[in-house]
């Protein structure tokens, strides 16, 4: 759900700064702050953060470190 609702509001601040036209600074950094927090929520999601249990959690390799 809140994946969902940082993809639209993405690209609704898209939309707006291609409409628009204007504050093209401010709208390019709060679409970068949300893009970065959809990533990381992604990442989480995947399992590929240390600490974090995903799916792929089972398909990587064993290090030294795991034994």
């Amino acid at each position: 759900m809140l994946m969902t609702v940082l993809l639209l509001a993405f690209l609704g601040i898209l939309v707006v700064m291609l409409v628009t036209r204007q504050h093209i600074g401010r709208l390019g950094s709060l679409a970068t702050l949300i893009a970065a927090a959809a990533l990381a929520l992604w990442l989480i999601d995947s399992g590929l953060v240390p600490g974090s249990k995903g799916p792929l959690e089972g398909d990587r390799a064993t290090t030294f470190r795991d034994r």
